[in-house]
């Protein structure tokens, strides 16, 4: 692109936005390069769900992995960035049976319309990064929902099998009866709600009117009663160690077990076991061999084993209790604030589980948790406290993974299984991918049992098996050979997620890509926390605290969302400050005035009277506009002195040069340290107060006065030196503010520099031979020019406004520096008349200062004369 022929006054970074993401997809500029022979930094980015919309809290996430691959390229490493998309799960169904209309039923075109739909949403999430600046080279995409992937999802399965890791069986799940399907323990969580606590009379088998007295917060488990349990130490229940309990509403009796893990402060001592309650239900079944009722439907209803057959749970629930009250068997009931574990992973659903004994696929992962954690363990963690998220959940983990989920939108699990005997038949290799409901078994007899009614399984996979395989899908694994070996086993895998997936994402790629390959996939991994409203709290719209991107994007642009998501700190959650302010009044509000008013008015009249202000954002475009004045100033200087280069002569340096410029290397190193360590908050701020305090408000002043030398070589060196300096810090810049950066290159430096973009830059080298001594006297001019300036300040004299006289006082040893350094002073401060004078001869001044300020670190004092 030909170099700019003006400096416009203003960023307009709508317009530099969309001219430099047409560029550099034009001229590919972040293309990977797999014939380079060095060593490979490959990123495996987290493939974000297609919802549609990237949220903020997505754009903090992905402006970071960014920040690492613009990074490691101006390091000079050969970096693979590749991005997929996660096509699979039940937010596509519900969507498309929403938008279109169609059943599941019509199994085919509903299929098609769930492809549509991702491929729409696609399309707006890809333009969404690319106006982020994301640097990937969208030439090597994947989309989960793809036959190449989908092939790899059931080869990795069938290994797992092969390996006698996978296999099906009947047992007690996490079942969601809201989305009619099971899902892995890591996909649910705790919710704390408001509940109450029943005491049920339970009567004893052979003592009239005597009862045993439970508490229970799920009354409508009551039918599916097998056991009576109470702790072998509890007194108050040793007469009916052997008794038999009847069980209400049914014509069943059960027996009394003793065991030591019953809580006995809590309700009466007594509990009762019900198929399934909870976790601890299923462990006394199977630790007592104990019947198993089922009396819930998988989508929630009361079935054939239930007199409340058809209702639903609550409905049941209601009816119970009523029924239970007028037999005069409930004792109490209580208000009891309680823990309830909901469908919490990756879904809006947030409604409670219950644990189905149905038919499931699972994976045993239990007895590999040791290997994850030596896995975890290799790689390198930033931050380093997040790698105990990791071995936490390995040691607590006490279920294989259920892998199969009773949905339509999904990779197929590719096996057939024998309705009599339930033997498992495996795929061929050669005919993967294929769904087992369309794709004929390879055998048309069980092996087992010579059943031939073979059954196609119709569940697909849960969507952690698709993504748990990301960095064999970018790495091409089973299909080139040399590829996989170049961009895996041999590269140095970055892994960059939210702490919130540690425990399924990562934890599951390093179980997967471990045993498919015999190497723990991950050189590193980067975490970063959730964005926050500013209450704290996680951004939600029902709280009032969420923003979307569209509402600060077109007011603030790229760069200044990017600098704002720089300043978070890994692994923390970071909030996304803004304040509600009355537009009338500009004062501040609450967010529950906001939350009322907003039910109140109409949208037209709230967006009338009321705003957010966001300071963060206004801080950045405030650094932003510090950045373009900046070198929009010697733009206009480049314009007056004419230079063919900016490479730099040392034995041109001056003094104020050469103490930036070792002011520089130090910084340098420090921005350094911390990109390596990714730590994006420490970098940025360094980068923003030694640009804008240093360079800006000291370097630039004490050298403008320069640039109107009569000396055209002076002139012309200075304004090389200036342009050196700024092109280094510009090239450090880039990494978080890669718009703003592309076009001042354009403008400024582009015709200095054979490369097309700013972005094929390295990262910048420290000087060398910088003169000590002159570093020092230019570190002494810039200390008594920032005196001198805080005193004109002081007595309130515009800084631009020329001052009669001063005159320094020090010791003799350091007259000479300061003499070297007086012309720089007295220009920059400007000052008609600069004395400088031995301390012994300080009595001599008989003129009655304006002012006397004593620089005691400098060891100077200064005579102010207006």
């Amino acid at each position: 692109m030909a170099q700019e022929t003006t400096y416009p006054k203003r960023f307009n970074f709508k317009v530099v936005q969309e001219k430099w993401m047409k560029y550099w997809d034009k001229h590919k500029i972040y293309a990977f390069d797999i014939s380079r022979k060095d060593e490979i930094f490959t990123i495996d980015t987290p493939p974000p769900f297609v919802s549609g919309v990237l949220h903020i809290g997505q754009y903090l996430n992905y402006a970071w992995i960014d920040f690492v691959a613009r990074y490691r390229r101006l390091r000079g490493e050969n970096v693979y960035f590749p991005q997929g998309w996660d096509c699979h799960g039940l937010p596509v169904e519900l969507a498309v049976t929403k938008n279109y209309g169609i059943s599941k039923d019509d199994r085919k075109i509903f299929l098609e319309k769930c492809r549509e739909w991702v491929e729409n949403n696609i399309k707006n999430m890809t333009r969404q990064l690319d106006e982020l600046g994301y640097s990937t080279d969208w030439d090597y995409t994947y989309r989960t929902m793809n036959d190449d992937y989908k092939r790899k999802v059931q080869l990795s399965l069938l290994d797992f099998y092969e390996k006698g890791m996978l296999y099906r069986d009947k047992f007690p799940t996490h079942f969601c009866v809201n989305c009619e399907t099971s899902v892995a323990k890591a996909e649910v969580g705790y919710h704390e709600e408001q509940g109450k606590l029943w005491y049920l009379k339970l009567p004893i088998v052979g003592r009239k009117d005597e009862f045993v007295t439970i508490a229970t917060t799920r009354p409508e488990y009551m039918e599916a009663c097998v056991a009576v349990i109470v702790h072998p130490n509890d007194e108050r229940y040793y007469d009916i160690s052997a008794a038999e309990i009847e069980i209400p509403l049914t014509n069943r009796t059960v027996r009394v077990y003793m065991d030591n893990t019953i809580d006995m402060n809590f309700g009466t001592g007594v509990v009762y076991v019900c198929t399934y309650g909870d976790e601890m239900d299923i462990k006394w079944k199977l630790e007592y061999d104990l019947d198993e009722i089922q009396i819930f439907t998988e989508d929630g209803h009361m079935n054939e084993n239930s007199k409340y057959q058809g209702l639903t749970i609550m409905e049941a629930r209601e009816q119970i209790v009523k029924d239970l009250d007028d037999l005069g068997l409930i004792a109490k009931i209580e208000d009891y604030e309680h823990n309830l574990i909901i469908h919490s992973e990756r879904s809006s659903c947030r409604k409670p589980i219950e644990y189905l004994p149905v038919y499931q696929w699972f994976i045993n992962v239990k007895d590999f948790t040791e290997d994850i954690i030596e896995s975890g363990e290799s790689m390198k963690w930033y931050p380093e406290k997040q790698k105990q998220r990791l071995i936490d959940w390995a040691k607590g983990l006490d279920w294989n993974w259920v892998i199969s989920r009773q949905r339509f939108f999904g990779t197929p699990i590719p096996f057939w299984y024998c309705k009599d005997c339930s033997e498992i038949i495996p795929p061929n290799r050669e005919d993967l991918p294929l769904d087992p409901t369309k794709f004929s078994s390879p055998l048309k007899e069980c092996p087992k049992c010579k059943s031939k009614n073979i059954i196609g399984e119709k569940d697909v996979c849960d969507c952690w098996i698709d993504s748990s395989i990301t960095p064999l899908e970018i790495s091409r694994w089973t299909e080139d050979d040399e590829f996989f070996k170049r961009t895996y086993l041999n590269a140095k895998v970055h892994r960059p997620q939210g702490y919130e997936i540690i425990r399924t994402w990562l934890f599951y790629t390093l179980f997967r890509c471990k045993i498919l390959t015999g190497k723990p996939p991950f050189y590193e991994a980067m975490i970063n926390g959730m964005v926050a409203g500013p209450d704290g709290r996680h951004m939600s719209k029902s709280l009032g605290n969420y923003i979307a991107p569209e509402e600060v994007m077109p007011e603030f642009g790229t760069d200044a969302i990017r600098y704002w998501t720089a300043m978070g700190s890994l692994g923390d959650d970071y909030p996304f400050d803004f304040t509600w302010i009355n537009l009338q009044t500009k004062q501040p509000l609450s967010n529950e005035f906001i939350l009322k008013e907003r039910e109140e008015l109409p949208e037209n009249k709230f967006n009338k009277k009321y705003r957010r202000r966001f300071e963060q954002l206004i801080g950045a475009s405030r650094f932003l506009t510090k950045i373009w004045n900046a070198y929009r100033f010697l733009y206009l200087n480049l314009n007056r002195i004419k230079l063919d280069n900016i490479d730099i002569n040392s034995k041109e340096l001056s003094a104020i040069d050469s103490y930036f410029f070792s002011e520089f290397n130090k910084n340098l190193k420090l921005i350094s340290n911390y990109f390596d360590g990714y730590n994006w908050h420490g970098s940025t701020m360094n980068l923003r107060t030694f640009f804008w305090s240093e360079i800006c408000d000291n370097y630039v002043e004490a050298i403008k006065h320069k640039f109107y030398a009569e000396d055209q070589k002076l002139r012309e060196s200075s304004l090389r030196n200036a342009l050196n300096l700024f092109y280094k810090l510009l090239t450090i810049l880039s990494v978080i503010m890669p718009y703003i950066s592309e076009e001042i290159y354009s403008i400024l430096f582009r015709q200095f520099k054979d490369l097309e973009s700013i972005h094929l830059e390295n990262w910048p080298i420290p000087y060398e031979t910088i003169s000590e001594e002159l570093t020092e006297q230019g570190k002494l001019c810039i200390e008594i020019i920032k005196g001198l300036r805080m005193l004109k300040s002081k007595l309130q004299i515009p800084l631009n406004q020329a001052v009669e006289k001063v005159i320094l006082v020090s010791e003799s040893k350091q007259l000479k520096n300061i003499e070297i350094i007086k012309e720089d002073i007295q220009k920059t401060i400007r000052l008609d008349n600069l004395e400088i004078i031995e301390k012994s001869l300080e009595k001599s001044i008989k003129e009655k200062p304006d002012s006397k300020e004593n620089f005691e670190d400098l060891n100077i004092v200064a005579y102010f004369f207006k």
